[in-house]
C-alpha cells in the first residue's frame, strides 16, 4: 500500500485562546507543573535555556499547533506520531488489551511480539482510537452565565453546566474534528478543546510480553526497572481524509507534525520535556480530603482488588484460553492494587495530611491579617472542609456501592432485576470472594454512615440477591443527587479557594491534570529512597541479564542473549532512565524529548515512593520512569528487526555506537 491522505487545509480548528485569567510570567518552581499549553510563555525560558533547552514557547506551542502537536491521546494513554505517515509509539502496557485481543493460542503476539513487514500485514486493533488537539477556545463565561441562571440549587447549576457542556460539545462537531469541553480549577476556567479523532488504529510492532512487561508485577513501581515498555501503532483515514472506521479501503494519516527521534538519548543531568495528557492529580485537595483517602479509600480498593486478582489468578490457570482471555483485566487490576500500596505507603511516609493541616492554619492566618481579604476568603477553608466531611461521611457506602458491578453475583443480581422487573425470580448466596469482601464493609460502616437497605435485607435473612439490589434502588437515585449537589458545590467553593491559594502563595497555578494536553520539565536524576541508598538514573542491558533467572516475569528471551552474545558491546545499551518530570496516570506512552524536541523515551511509570505524588511533588522523590528509545531501536535493529519501520523513522539501519556515553 502506498496510498496517503491528509487532512483538507480547511480542517476547522479552534481559534487561538483568549486567555480568561491572565498568564503572568512566573519562576519555574524545580520541575514541579503539569503546564497547560498556553502557560508554557509565562515559564522562565532564560533557566530552562541554561538547561539545554533550544526552543522557544512559540515552537512548543503557538495558539494552534506547534511540537506538542505530536502528543497523542490513545485510548486514555499518551502517544506521539513518529513518522509522517501516521505511525504511533507508545508503551506495550498501552497497547497491551489491544494485542491481546488480536492474539489466540496458536498465534500468541502477546507472548511472541509481532512485527508488520508491510502495510498490508498490519493488524486492525478494534477499540483504539487516537486523537489531538487543535485548537482551544474560552468558553468560562458561557458555562458561568448557565450556572448563574439555574438560581440557586447546586444540583440544578451542575446539571446546567453539564448540559451547556454536551451543547458546546455538538456545536463543534464536524466530519474531521470534535471537541470536549472541560474546567479547570474547579470550574474556575473552562476550555473548549477542539481536536482531531483517528479511529483506524492498526498494531504495528510489538516486541514479546517478557520484553515489554519484563520484571512483570514484581518490578511494577519500582527502581531499578528493565522493562521494553514500547510498542508501535499506526492511525488511518478514509481516502478523503476524513477519521473512519477500519476499511480495506483506508490509507495512512498524515498527521501535521512528528517527532524526530534522537539517537544520542539522555544522560545523567540532561534536560527533557514530558508530553502528554495525564489523568488526574489531587494537589489542592483539603486535609479532611486526603485523610479520608488514606484512612478508608485507598485500604478499602487494596483488599477488593488483591481479591479480584486472587479469583481471576486461579481461574486464567484452568487453561491456556483463560490465561489469555483474563490477562488484560488482571493486568489492569494488579496495576490498580500496587497502586493503592504506594498511596497508602507514600501518603503516611510523605506525612501530608500533616503538612496540609499546618498550610491550613497558615493560609486561614493570612486571611484573618487583613479585613480585605477576610471579606473575601474569610470562611472558604471552612466551606471546603464542610463539604469533604459530607463526602467524608458517605464514602464507605458508596465504595460498597460503587463497586457492586464489580462482584459477579451482585452485578447478575442486578441484570435480573432490570431484565424481570421488582416481582422476578431470586439469587440465593453462592460463594462470591469479593461481594464478600463489600458486605464486611457494608457491616462495619458507622452509624451516620450505614447503607439502612442493606442493614434490612440483612435482617431478613433469606440470602435473594435481587431483593437486595431491589432495595438498593432508591441509595442509587440518593447518590446521584448527593453528587450533583456536591459538584454544584465545588464549582462555587473550589474556584475561591484556588484563588485565595494564589493569592496567598503569591504565583500562578498549573490546574490538577484531567486528561488534558500538558508538558513538565525534568532532568534526568539519580535519587534516594531510603537512608544510605542511591540509585543511579539509567539500567542497562546488563542489568536485565542480571535479573534472569529463566521463568516468571524474568525470563529474557533467548534472542537477546543471542544478540549480546554476537556483538557484547550491546551489554551498555540503556534500558530505562530516571528523571523527576511531574507526571501521574495517563502520562503513560508520553513522549520524552530532548533540548532540541526529539524523542529519547516514553514514559511508562513512577518509582514507588512517588505513588503518592498525585497528592503533591516532592522534589527529593518525585522521579518518572522512561523507557530509553536506544533500548527499542536496538531490539528493532538486532533483535527483532524492522527495517522498514527504521527507515520510515529518518533512524540508521545500523547502531553506531555501544552504550550510553
Amino acid at each position: 500500500m502506498n496510498k496517503h491522505s491528509r487532512f483538507p487545509s480547511w480542517l476547522p480548528v479552534g481559534a487561538a485562546l483568549t486567555v480568561a485569567v491572565a498568564f503572568a510570567p512566573f519562576a519555574v518552581r524545580a520541575d514541579e507543573g503539569q503546564w497547560l499549553p498556553e502557560q508554557l510563555k509565562g515559564l522562565d525560558f532564560a533557566a530552562l535555556k541554561e538547561r539545554g533547552l533550544e526552543l522557544s514557547a512559540e515552537e512548543i506551542w503557538d495558539g494552534k499547533e506547534g511540537l506538542l502537536s505530536a502528543a497523542v491521546n490513545l485510548n486514555g494513554c499518551s502517544a506521539s506520531f513518529v513518522s509522517e505517515n501516521g505511525l504511533v509509539v507508545t508503551n506495550h502496557h498501552c497497547g497491551f488489551s489491544a494485542i491481546n485481543r488480536v492474539s489466540t493460542v496458536d498465534q500468541n503476539y502477546l507472548a511472541e511480539g509481532f512485527v508488520a513487514a508491510g502495510y498490508e500485514e498490519e493488524i486492525p486493533a478494534p477499540g483504539m482510537s487516537v486523537s489531538y488537539v487543535t485548537g482551544y477556545d474560552d468558553v468560562t463565561d458561557a458555562i458561568h452565565d448557565v450556572a448563574e441562571a439555574a438560581g440557586d440549587d447546586p444540583a440544578e447549576r451542575h446539571r446546567a453546566v453539564q448540559r451547556k457542556r454536551r451543547q458546546l460539545e455538538r456545536e463543534s462537531k464536524s466530519e474531521f474534528s470534535e471537541a470536549r469541553v472541560v474546567p479547570y480549577f474547579d470550574g474556575r476556567i473552562w476550555r473548549r478543546i477542539h481536536r482531531v479523532v483517528l479511529r483506524d488504529v492498526r498494531l504495528v510492532y510489538a516486541p514479546p510480553r517478557m520484553v515489554g512487561e519484563y520484571g512483570g508485577d514484581t518490578d511494577n513501581w519500582m527502581w531499578p526497572r528493565h522493562t521494553g515498555d514500547f510498542a508501535f501503532f499506526r492511525a488511518y483515514v478514509s481516502p478523503e481524509g476524513a477519521p473512519a472506521a477500519y476499511s480495506e479501503d483506508n490509507v495512512p494519516y498524515l498527521p501535521p507534525r512528528h517527532l524526530e527521534v534522537s539517537e544520542e538519548g539522555a544522560t545523567e543531568g540532561s534536560f527533557v520535556m514530558i508530553m502528554g495528557y495525564p489523568g488526574r492529580t489531587q494537589r489542592y485537595l483539603s486535609s479532611t480530603a486526603v485523610a479520608v483517602r488514606q484512612e478508608f479509600f485507598y485500604p478499602a480498593r487494596l483488599e477488593l482488588y488483591s481479591t479480584m486478582i486472587a479469583g481471576l489468578e486461579e481461574e486464567a490457570a484452568q487453561s491456556e484460553e483463560d490465561e489469555l482471555r483474563l490477562a488484560s483485566t488482571i493486568k489492569s487490576l494488579s496495576n490498580v492494587e500496587k497502586n493503592a500500596r504506594g498511596m497508602i505507603f507514600g501518603l503516611d511516609r510523605n506525612q501530608v495530611v500533616v503538612k496540609k493541616e499546618h498550610e491550613e492554619a497558615e493560609f486561614q492566618a493570612w486571611v484573618d491579617a487583613d479585613s480585605s481579604r477576610q471579606k473575601k476568603y474569610g470562611n472558604v477553608l471552612a466551606r471546603l472542609i464542610e463539604l469533604d466531611e459530607s463526602e467524608a461521611a458517605r464514602m464507605g457506602k458508596d465504595f460498597v456501592l460503587d463497586n457492586m458491578r464489580r462482584s459477579r453475583t451482585l452485578s447478575q443480581a442486578r441484570k435480573m432485576m432490570n431484565e424481570e422487573g421488582a416481582d422476578g425470580p431470586g439469587l440465593l448466596l453462592v460463594d462470591d470472594p469479593v461481594r464478600t469482601v463489600l458486605f464486611r464493609i457494608a457491616g462495619e460502616l458507622s452509624e451516620e454512615g450505614r447503607l439502612m437497605p442493606f442493614d434490612l435485607w440483612m435482617e431478613e435473612g433469606n440470602g435473594d440477591l435481587v431483593a437486595l439490589m431491589r432495595l438498593l434502588q432508591p441509595e442509587y437515585g440518593e447518590q446521584r443527587m448527593f453528587r450533583d449537589r456536591q459538584a454544584g458545590l465545588r464549582q462555587e467553593i473550589g474556584a475561591l479557594w484556588i484563588e485565595a491559594q494564589e493569592g496567598w502563595r503569591g504565583q500562578q497555578f498549573y490546574p490538577d491534570a484531567n486528561s488534558t494536553l500538558r508538558l513538565s520539565t525534568a532532568s534526568v536524576k539519580a535519587y534516594s529512597p531510603r537512608d544510605g541508598v542511591l540509585h543511579t538514573p539509567l539500567t542497562t542491558v546488563r542489568g536485565m541479564l542480571a535479573k534472569h533467572t529463566g521463568e516468571g516475569e524474568f525470563d529474557a528471551p533467548a534472542e537477546i542473549f543471542k544478540a549480546v552474545s554476537d556483538d557484547p558491546s550491546a551489554l551498555d545499551i540503556p534500558i530505562c532512565f530516571l528523571a523527576d518530570g511531574d507526571t501521574t496516570g495517563g502520562n503513560s506512552g508520553s513522549p520524552v524529548v530532548d533540548g532540541k524536541g526529539r524523542l529519547v523515551g516514553l514514559n511508562f511509570d513512577r518509582v514507588f515512593e512517588n505513588v503518592a505524588g498525585d497528592f503533591g511533588w516532592n522534589s527529593a522523590r518525585s522521579r518518572n520512569i522512561s523507557v530509553d528509545i536506544r533500548y527499542a531501536l536496538w531490539l528493532m535493529r538486532e533483535v527483532w528487526p524492522a527495517p522498514r519501520l527504521l527507515k520510515e523513522m529518518g533512524v540508521a539501519a545500523r547502531r553506531t555506537g555501544g552504550g550510553d556515553g
